[in-house]
């Protein structure tokens, strides 16, 4: 018995002690073999963060390649929490840096996360010192940020983009595919206690940078054209003004503008009113100026001749309702002298003379109620009623530019093909797309969508709309040595409610061309809502004279001597 007990307290420890290791390794074997993938996958987690490294977008040039929208190296700050000790002595010391409120930032470093970002895309400066606090749990990645090295200028046409260097709007947006490029990868590793271990960063995918745009505008006729409506909008004290010129042989937009505007650099300070592209995507009634498009729906349907004299009343009744003329002419005109004196009652007379189902053809021919189909996003189809849908007075109305809603674009689109021969052409305002080594992936071309008028047809009204810069409503915009054509508009602004116009509000416009022989530029002047005299021929005709007046010796087109001495 003592024997037993003897042997018992000599292999007792041993059997405890095997016990034990069995237990151990039995452990062990659950931790290495059972549930290694479990266990393997969180050390990944706690140990390894793989980050998407954003790539270069493409450039945007103008036709000149000087660089509008590029790229500037930036820096994004992130943290890990776990390796800070003190997440409120690091909120306090960055949050001034970075602009931030400390308590939103201690928020971010309490979180129980591997990998947090603090700010993205802050310069050098910025960056240098945070660098300076030496803060543990504190690291910068380099990234590329979005830069516009013009600022303001030709802002509702380049858009801007997010803070993921993601396009939000103009050719930006429009063209984010060919921009953005591809994404990289990068590995970033810790050790076991969550400290990063220096020379870590493998790249995982290498980034691929986006095409270039080479536009079709010059920054040149495009900065004229932002000077000349900021002193309009100055000097009128309207809501905006808007502009937009093109080739009207070739579709090419040579400049696109709105003020107000807005720097695509911190596009967050801005209205939306501020950055909206008015010119494509804002509808108005053009008043006068459509009177071109009626003009040459006579014209080519033969039912007017050039000399025959049409008595112009004070007024003309349709019913119950009465359209009264700008101006009492009460005097026999022949069409030439009622385009230039731009008469309500002569257009309306005229136009009766068309069944309502050919003057619908020829809106809609001229692209009316649809989209241009410009390279930009959002740009508006405008307001045409069907012919069935018109009342009384909708005819005689639209024949003066009432009671249909239009864009700016649209209005330059439809003068452009009544005074290229009749070829309505599709705008675009990129020339080519370009890769890394310059190479031209893609190249934008005129394109025709239809004709809709005659090349006599042109070639007459652009004599006719000449008429109307040397002896009718559109003098102002006379320019010393060359021939300029155009038509005057003058419009009131319908009332929300519906029933009627908003009382004294008036949307001001000219559209022209030049030179009248051979048209190398066409376009329009939109002035919103301007304080005091709101005539188109007073405060439009004007500030289109003065953009002409600048451009066309930019365009290398050369004044006629036998006008430079002209009165």
């Amino acid at each position: 018995m003592r024997r037993n007990k003897r042997e018992i307290r000599v292999y007792l420890p041993f059997l405890l002690l095997l016990v034990g290791f069995g237990i151990i390794e039995f452990r062990l074997y659950l931790l290495q073999i059972v549930e290694h993938h479990k266990y393997s996958k969180m050390a990944e987690e706690e140990q390894v963060r793989v980050i998407d490294i954003l790539p270069q977008r493409g450039i945007i040039y103008d036709s000149n390649l000087k660089p509008l929208s590029t790229n500037v190296t930036s820096f994004s700050i992130y943290a890990s929490p776990k390796e800070i000790a003190n997440p409120e002595n690091t909120a306090s010391r960055i949050a001034p840096l970075l602009d931030t409120e400390e308590g939103k930032l201690l928020n971010v470093l309490k979180k129980d996360r591997v990998f947090v970002w603090l700010k993205r895309k802050v310069n050098l400066e910025i960056k240098k010192k945070v660098e300076n606090l030496k803060l543990p749990g504190i690291g910068f990645i380099k990234e590329s940020k979005r830069f516009y090295p013009e600022g303001e200028l030709a802002s509702h046409l380049l858009g801007w983009v997010g803070i993921d260097n993601q396009g939000l709007a103009g050719v930006e947006y429009y063209y984010e595919r060919e921009l953005r490029g591809k994404k990289g990868k990068v590995l970033l590793q810790r050790d076991a206690l969550g400290h990063t271990i220096p020379f870590t960063q493998t790249v995982l995918k290498e980034v691929i940078p986006g095409k270039s745009l080479i536009l079709t505008i010059d920054s040149r006729v495009q900065s004229i054209v932002e000077q000349e409506l900021t002193k309009a909008l100055s000097r009128t004290k309207a809501l905006s003004v808007e502009a937009i010129f093109m080739n009207p042989y070739t579709g090419e937009i040579l400049a696109l503008a709105n003020k107000p505007d807005y720097n695509p650099n911190n596009f967050w300070d801005y209205t939306s009113f501020e950055r909206r592209n008015r010119v494509i995507q804002s509808l108005y009634e053009p008043g006068s100026t459509f009177k071109v498009v009626t003009s040459a729906a006579l014209m080519e349907e033969d039912l007017v001749n050039l000399e025959e004299k049409i008595y112009c009343n004070a007024s003309i009744r349709f019913g119950d309702h009465t359209i009264t003329d700008w101006k009492e002419f009460n005097r026999e005109m022949n069409f030439t002298e009622i385009v230039y004196n731009s008469s309500d009652v002569g257009i309306i007379k005229l136009a009766q003379r068309m069944d309502k189902l050919t003057f619908y053809r020829y809106i809609v021919n001229f692209g009316f109620g649809q989209k241009t189909g410009i390279d930009l996003p959002g740009e508006a189809r405008g307001i045409v009623k069907p012919p069935e849908r018109w009342y009384l007075t909708d005819f005689p109305c639209i024949s003066i530019g009432q009671g249909i809603a239009v864009t700016p674009l649209q209005m330059v689109v439809a003068l452009s093909a009544v005074i290229n021969g009749g070829k309505v052409l599709r705008p675009f305002v990129v020339k080519k797309i370009i890769s890394l080594q310059g190479e031209v992936v893609k190249e934008n071309r005129p394109k025709i969508v239809r004709r809709v008028i005659s090349p006599d047809t042109s070639e007459k009204l652009r004599k006719i709309l000449a008429e109307v810069v040397e002896r009718g409503t559109g003098k102002k915009s006379k320019i010393l040595g060359y021939m300029v054509g155009g038509k005057t508009g003058t419009a009131q602004i319908p009332s929300p409610k519906g029933g009627g116009y908003l009382p004294g509000r008036y949307i001001a416009s000219f559209m022209g061309f030049a030179p009248v022989g051979e048209p190398k530029i066409a376009g329009i002047v939109v002035i919103k809502q301007p304080t005091g005299v709101y005539w188109g021929g007073e405060v439009a005709a004007p500030v289109f004279g003065d953009i002409l007046t600048r451009v066309l010796p930019l365009l290398e087109i050369l004044p006629e001597k036998k006008l430079l001495v002209r009165k």
